[in-house]
């Protein structure tokens, strides 16, 4: 194994995962073959409301720019017009730095490593937050960064806990995005399914997402009953499928003419 590859034993020893992280792809090392990860397949579910983001950061950064009675050359609204198409990714940047920093240290709270409150005022007070909830609620963490494989559909992820809540068994995953989305309840619903395949004898409440955004807002949403789990795992499986016809469609080679 490279430093950028990582196996994981599962089933019983019965299948071995490997990870890349440099390329973010799974390999089913038995069967020779790429496994799709939960993440690509959801990824062809249009997300209107990133597009919205985007939209809103390029006017924004372009409104503040913009001042009345001040006129511009040619030049400088080309500047002005081409920083403001490239502004959600440097907003992006600042979230993603956050995002994977709390991730990295919840992830080490959960192992036990005893991270430390962080110093950055706005970790700081994310870590705070968390902690709190975990007192408020008797949360006991089981498992972190956990590979779920699903033999049966083809497809891998890893889910970022599984925890105890008030006594109630969930598969749950962290976000710092700016709010929770419909997709993100499909997601923990294909990551309940893999792990339920391979430990049957697992009984989950549910499925939930624990939000931390970087303005500060904590929040979580619970996916409970069995009848919301299996739509939701319905609705990856035709994602699943849909990326298979896309992937057959963006590599025909059709006969052209002119």
């Amino acid at each position: 194994m490279s430093k950028f590859t990582y196996e994981n034993i599962l089933y019983n020893g019965e299948v071995t995962l490997v990870f890349n992280t440099a390329k973010h792809r799974y390999i089913w090392e038995e069967e020779n073959k790429i496994i799709r990860s939960v993440t690509q397949a959801i990824n062809v579910i249009d997300k209107p409301a990133l597009v919205w983001w985007a939209a809103n950061m390029a006017v924004d950064y372009i409104a503040e720019q913009i001042v009345p009675g001040e006129s511009y050359d040619e030049l400088e609204l080309a500047d002005i017009w081409q920083s403001g198409r490239r502004a959600h990714n440097a907003r992006k940047k600042s979230a993603a730095d956050h995002g994977t920093l709390l991730h990295k240290w919840i992830e080490d709270y959960i192992n036990g490593e005893d991270p430390g409150i962080p110093v950055n005022k706005h970790l700081k007070r994310s870590a705070k937050r968390f902690l709190m909830w975990v007192k408020e609620h008797n949360v006991e963490f089981l498992l972190a960064e956990q590979v779920v494989f699903s033999k049966k559909y083809e497809y891998a992820g890893t889910t970022d806990f599984i925890c105890r809540i008030d006594g109630e068994l969930f598969v749950g995953d962290l976000k710092t995005s700016k709010g929770i989305y419909e997709t993100m309840f499909i997601q923990t619903a294909a990551y309940r399914h893999a792990r339920e395949e391979e430990f049957p004898n697992e009984k989950y409440a549910g499925q939930m997402i624990l939000r931390i955004g970087s303005d500060g807002t904590f929040e979580t949403a619970f996916i409970r009953g069995e009848k919301a789990y299996k739509k939701m795992f319905k609705a990856f499986v035709y994602a699943h499928m849909l990326a298979d016809e896309m992937e057959f469609v963006k590599n025909y080679k059709a006969e052209r003419k002119i």
